[in-house]
Order: C-alpha cells, then sequence, then structure tokens
C-alpha cells in the first residue's frame, strides 16, 4: 500500500515549458503531471561519466574538495581551542595567557593555504 501524499510542492514554469511538461505526462504518465516530476526528479543524477571529465575538471574537484576539507578542519580545530580557553577561563580566569593564543597562528597560516587554492580555483575557473 503507498503512503498518502500529503505535501504539494508549487513551481513556477512559462506557457512554453509547462506545454512541453503536459506532452510527457500526456505521452508518458496518462497526462499525470505529478507522476512526471516524481519521475524526472527521482531518476535525475548529476553522474557524468568518466569519460566526459577532462583533466582539469579532475584536478577542479579535487582542489574544491582539499580547500573544503581543510575548512572544516580548521573549523574543528578552532571550536576546540575556544572550548579549551572557555574552560580554562571557568576555572581561572586570570590563568589566561598569550600562550593560549598561539594555536590561532596556526589557523593563520592555514587560511593563507586555502586562499592561494581558492585563488588558483577562480584563475581556473575564469579561463
Amino acid at each position: 500500500m503507498s503512503k498518502k501524499k500529503e505535501i504539494t510542492i508549487n513551481t513556477r514554469v512559462d506557457e512554453t515549458i509547462h506545454r512541453q511538461m503536459r506532452e510527457k505526462a500526456a505521452a508518458y504518465f496518462k497526462g499525470n503531471m505529478s507522476a512526471l516530476i516524481r519521475c524526472a526528479t527521482l531518476k535525475y543524477s548529476e553522474d557524468v561519466p568518466t569519460s566526459e571529465l577532462s583533466e582539469d575538471n579532475h584536478r577542479l574537484t579535487a582542489l574544491i574538495s582539499t580547500a573544503s576539507k581543510k575548512i572544516d578542519k580548521i573549523g574543528v580545530n578552532h571550536n576546540q581551542v575556544v572550548k579549551c580557553i572557555n574552560e580554562k577561563m571557568k576555572m581561572s580566569p586570570h590563568a589566561f595567557t598569550a600562550n593560549d593564543l598561539l594555536p590561532f597562528n596556526q589557523f593563520g597560516s592555514d587560511m593563507k593555504i586555502i586562499q592561494d587554492m581558492l585563488r588558483y580555483l577562480y584563475e581556473m575557473l575564469k579561463s
């Protein structure tokens, strides 16, 4: 038994697209527009066959992935350092020293690497 469909999604299209959708729905889904949209959405995949990817696309994907991972790592490390400082301040507010700020130096150099990667990505996309 299928589940009851209770959610409605509204989509705006122009007359040309509406006519094309009606034609496809009539041809393949006995005129059921909802079935057409569900099928198109659920069967759609952004996977591109490997043969269609160029070397630049592989490099671009790898750079984006690496930059994203580095940004995530900085965020996690930043949160850990701040949590540690906050805990130390709760225990003894006067115990905070300049040494507690040293990890933030590392974040700056990591951010410089990420900035360079993003500049390179920008140049790749521009060309």
